[in-house]
């Protein structure tokens, strides 16, 4: 690598700035709710950037007092976060496994516990005792409420770690190809949490865009089977909207 740009790019990493081929440059600002400042690159548009990070381009515009779609090249757009810091942090490495199969997921397939309470291993002991499922815990991920874990902590479960089919829909098919991610909660009766929704995006957006590159549906059980999962008052749109 030449010197100037390899110097100019060992500078970049020092200052927290992180470049990816054809996606811009995005800096991390540690401790500021998840903010990052993301620098507009060729063939940037406020859609794309604003789809990327799991956030409207409403917000984008708002954060940096955008009044219309125009940007530029070398523009810095400020990216809000939740609120709440980034819940996907905490386990980043859990979900980073070493024994990663990006060929054999298709597809992301959100639910709703249907129940009031719950985390990872008061589920898995359901499914392993009641459902006879040897392996346990149907999903690949939960979401707390904040009854048995915290409010949109992300709990992996063994099936990611060990990168094996789950056991959250009746389609075989599905369970060999679609990783499950469970929403504690029973969201026919109630609204998911704030917390429980921007976990849910930011592990979606990881998993969608950074491990499997764009190349994998987001769906909902009930898109797939006769099942009111995950209730009426999932965002379902919201998510569409998001992630295709």
């Amino acid at each position: 690598m030449e010197r100037r740009k390899f110097i100019k790019r060992l500078s970049l990493t020092a200052l927290g700035i992180c470049t990816v081929q054809g996606l811009g440059t995005r800096l991390f600002a540690s401790g500021d709710s998840g903010t990052t400042v993301h620098v507009v690159s060729s063939g940037d548009t406020l859609s794309h950037i604003a789809r990327r990070n799991g956030v409207s381009v409403a917000a984008i515009k708002r954060a940096n007092g955008l009044n219309g779609d125009l940007i530029r090249v070398g523009q810095r757009l400020r990216i809000p976060g939740n609120g709440s810091g980034s819940h996907l942090a905490a386990v980043r490495s859990e979900v980073d496994v070493p024994n990663f199969n990006a060929s054999r997921w298709k597809n992301i397939i959100a639910h709703h516990s249907a129940t009031g309470n719950g985390n990872a291993a008061i589920f898995d002991r359901f499914h392993r005792r009641h459902r006879n499922m040897p392996n346990g815990l149907g999903y690949h991920f939960i979401i707390g409420n904040g009854t048995n874990s915290e409010d949109g902590e992300i709990e992996v479960g063994p099936r990611w770690t060990r990168q094996i089919q789950g056991g959250h829909v009746r389609s075989l098919a599905h369970n060999n190809n679609s990783i499950g991610i469970c929403l504690v909660g029973n969201f026919e009766n109630t609204r998911p949490s704030s917390n429980q929704i921007s976990a849910l995006k930011e592990l979606v957006l990881y998993l969608k865009n950074d491990k499997l590159g764009g190349n994998c549906r987001f769906l909902v059980h009930r898109e797939l089977e006769t099942t009111l999962c995950p209730g009426r008052h999932f965002p379902l749109q919201e998510m569409h909207r998001l992630f295709g």
